[in-house]
């Protein structure tokens, strides 16, 4: 009996080291929830679905770090997490966007051809953090241990995939008669790029070991660029969410630049 209890005792975890999962849990419940608005043609809700499983994915990290709650258990429910709400839910989001507009002019055939970008992003996708799993694991890797990702991140990838369906948001808000939606060929350039993006050598920014120290007498104007940038985010949030990944998608040659200084 003692050995029996002593077992049930051993098997029993803490709820904070469980948190990480928690969070990833509710970030792949988010991506997921993202199909299901686009299913019912309400695309700002399908994107930010994505954006919120983008938010969890980088809590259940942060969590993960502090807690020291890692486990094999949560490095694989991470990554699966992470090809469905950055893989598989913004490509089915993005191809039901460009659908609408294909069959109302009663062209059916052209969705065959306007697939295969999207399995492209996808595949991809999973290429990409296959390879993150191998490198995370690896002690060779000196990009992931100098602030640098291999390629754009799956979370990264998904906001710079739907920033069309943004950038039409923004056309809407301000009455502009311009449908996106309407010129697929150009759209899956985009889509092309952003899948070649993910899966590249190319050294991109990973703010998760960065440090930044502030003078004490600047951090007022800190907190006050924090609340102008919240009052704009609340005001016009599509607006300030398509410049942070304009600004991100300008970030990556200087990054490539920054990393080679680095090695040198």
């Amino acid at each position: 009996m003692k050995v029996k209890s002593e077992n049930i005792k051993a098997r029993k975890i803490s709820v904070l080291k469980l948190l990480p999962n928690i969070f990833t849990t509710i970030g792949l419940c988010s991506g997921l929830t993202g199909i299901r608005f686009a299913l019912e043609g309400n695309w700002q809700n399908a994107v930010l679905c994505i954006l919120v499983a983008a938010c969890f994915d980088m809590i259940d990290g942060l969590s993960a770090r502090l807690l020291k709650a890692f486990s094999p258990f949560g490095a694989e429910l991470d990554s699966l997490a992470d090809a469905i709400s950055f893989g598989v839910s913004p490509s089915i989001i993005f191809y039901l966007w460009i659908r609408e507009p294909i069959l109302e002019i009663k062209q059916a055939h052209l969705l065959e051809w306007f697939w295969i970008p999207i399995l492209f992003y996808t595949a991809c996708n999973a290429f990409r953090l296959a390879r993150f799993n191998v490198l995370h694991l690896s002690e060779e890797s000196t990009i992931s241990r100098k602030s640098y990702f291999t390629g754009v991140p799956a979370p990264a990838g998904a906001g710079l995939l739907l920033m069309p369906l943004g950038l039409q948001f923004i056309f809407d808000r301000f009455d502009y008669n311009l449908k996106l939606s309407e010129y697929p060929f150009l759209i899956t350039i985009w889509v092309f790029i952003i899948s070649l993006l993910m899966i590249s050598r190319i050294p991109t920014f990973s703010f998760r070991n960065v440090r930044f120290n502030i003078a004490r007498n600047k951090a007022i104007l800190v907190l006050l660029f924090v609340c102008l940038g919240v009052s704009i985010f609340m005001k016009e949030t599509w607006i300030f969410l398509f410049s942070v990944g304009i600004l991100y998608f300008i970030s990556i040659p200087f990054s490539y630049f920054a990393q080679k200084k680095d090695t040198n």
